[in-house]
């Protein structure tokens, strides 16, 4: 459900904040992504020129939010707050990457429809972060898991071509990666077969055995160039 189509009352659901806007006359818009209803703008109004809602009202927040619907707008009431992931604070690269996955999500997130199993993979990818994994790997993780769930994340298993599966490394083209026999004449990034490798394991390991992996492997530089890759494919959406 979106919030225009919220019977006027009251509501509650866990979730976190993924934007905060000022508002001009005072207060702030809240972009809430929650269990049930997926991302939905709410406002949070102030008191006395003061932010009401403290900490709760920050992008990383983890909670559950008392909600306001009435016959115009949405409005916040209170916030529970579960998890503020302040540890992220302490590694700049953790931190950036979180606030590159929040941004992403808000862009990026289909609105109108609950969207639980993103939100599990956002609060994952923070949980990971925080245990030091590998922040370029949760970035790459997380990016293909956003792209599943609308349906055009690349095939890390079988050729976009032919439908073979991938078993030498491939082509990373626009259209998916493709093996060596058709990748010809096509155009793209070369993945070797040890990238192939990282990139699957980055995006199909469950989350404690990721967690393990991502914090001992030193392929960086793979995540990165590749994490670049997958971005033409939410540019492909427009």
């Amino acid at each position: 459900m979106i919030a225009g189509q919220l019977r006027q009352g009251y509501y509650q659901a866990s979730g976190t904040v993924l934007l905060r806007k000022e508002a001009s006359r005072g207060g702030r818009s809240l972009l809430l992504f929650l269990r049930g209803f997926g991302p939905l703008w709410a406002g949070a109004p102030s008191a006395g020129g003061k932010n009401r809602f403290g900490g709760g009202a920050e992008p990383m927040v983890w909670g559950s939010f008392s909600l306001y619907q009435s016959p115009s707008r949405l409005y916040l009431q209170s916030v529970d707050v579960k998890e503020d992931f302040l540890q992220l604070r302490g590694s700049p690269a953790a931190l950036a990457c979180a606030a590159r996955l929040y941004r992403l999500t808000a862009d990026e997130a289909p609105s109108g429809c609950e969207n639980d199993g993103l939100l599990r993979a956002l609060w994952s990818a923070a949980v990971q972060l925080r245990a030091g994994a590998l922040p370029a790997a949760v970035e790459f993780r997380y990016m293909w898991k956003l792209l599943a769930v609308m349906g055009t994340a690349p095939s890390l298993g079988y050729c976009a071509g032919c439908g073979e599966k991938l078993a030498r490394g491939g082509l990373f083209t626009d259209e998916g990666i493709l093996c060596g026999r058709c990748a010809a004449q096509a155009k793209g990034a070369h993945l070797s077969e040890r990238e192939l490798l990282a990139l699957r394991a980055a995006a199909s390991l469950p989350h404690d055995k990721f967690v393990e992996w991502a914090s001992k492997c030193a392929g960086e530089e793979i995540f990165a160039a590749n994490i670049k890759k997958l971005s033409s494919y939410f540019r492909n959406l427009l």
